[in-house]
């Protein structure tokens, strides 16, 4: 059974969480390390795209114009 596609937020929430935990991980050279942090990586890019696609913002507008308040 697949999944069907997730929410922008669903997606952030997911690379939040793997960061959450390798924070708390002290052996970077670790293969689980590695292979967590290239999911984390993966999930953020998605989310990036996403937000493109739906055109979250519009072309004038950047990172630097919306409250930090505003942004998770």
């Amino acid at each position: 059974m697949s999944e069907g596609p997730q929410s922008l937020r669903a997606i952030f929430a997911g690379a939040e969480k793997i960061r959450s935990q390798l924070e708390a991980s002290y052996d970077t050279n670790a293969a689980s390390y590695q292979d967590s942090l290239k999911q984390a990586l993966s999930q953020y890019r998605q989310c990036l795209q996403l937000a493109e696609g739906i055109a979250l913002f519009s072309p004038n507008e950047s990172l630097e114009d919306i409250s930090t308040n505003d942004l998770q």
